[in-house]
């Protein structure tokens, strides 16, 4: 029961993207992009810096194409590249134990990651806490995933919860934290100028 409440409130940001996405229209640079960046952001995350035994870990600023891409183009753009990049790792070796946690470990937190201009996009500082906070939501998505569907994985006598926060916030957390720190350096109101050129 709890597990079918839990599928009907992930469902309900997909259903959100679907109707946002109804009366938007991509121009064909912009779908380039996406699916450049979409790209990038796969083969990134199959660079590990750390790995831990059980899957996950640190990668290669995989989440970096992923935050860029609205900040470059549009929200609806950065949500399209996150849907993409999610369906593509789930599709090239997922694991898959219920509906709810594919949607809480291979969409949503991609999918997030296209928030990072909530913010504003014109004003790099916006643009860092925009990003920030959807560093967070991608690492919370993970997190809750490894609360209710990995708690078995726990070292034995430890809490499944303070688990999943160590496991996830130590990877997802860490990596997200350093691609922000890679936006920080780069001139961003350049790169969109570039973006913009047909």
């Amino acid at each position: 029961m709890f597990n079918s409440i839990l599928l009907v409130v992930c469902i309900v940001p997909l259903a959100l993207y679907v109707l946002k996405m109804r009366k938007y229209k991509f121009k064909t640079k912009e779908m380039v992009v996406v699916a450049m960046f979409s790209a990038m952001s796969y083969i990134l995350s199959l660079i590990p810096f750390v790995r831990y035994p059980q899957g996950g870990g640190i990668n290669m600023f995989s989440m970096l194409p992923l935050l860029l891409v609205s900040v470059l183009y549009s929200r609806e753009a950065g949500l399209t590249a996150g849907l993409i990049t999610g369906t593509i790792s789930l599709l090239m070796g997922g694991y898959i134990m219920h509906p709810a946690q594919v949607i809480l470990d291979y969409t949503i937190p991609d999918m997030a990651l296209g928030l990072s201009d909530m913010f504003g996009k014109d004003d790099k500082k916006r643009i860092i806490f925009g990003s920030l906070v959807a560093i967070l939501l991608n690492t919370t998505s993970h997190f809750l995933s490894g609360v209710f569907f990995f708690g078995q994985f726990a070292p034995e006598g430890m809490n499944p919860v303070f688990y999943s926060f160590i496991y996830n916030f130590s990877g997802h957390g860490v990596e997200g934290v350093l691609c922000v720190g890679i936006m920080a350096l780069l001139p961003l109101a350049n790169l969109r100028k570039v973006a913009s050129l047909q």
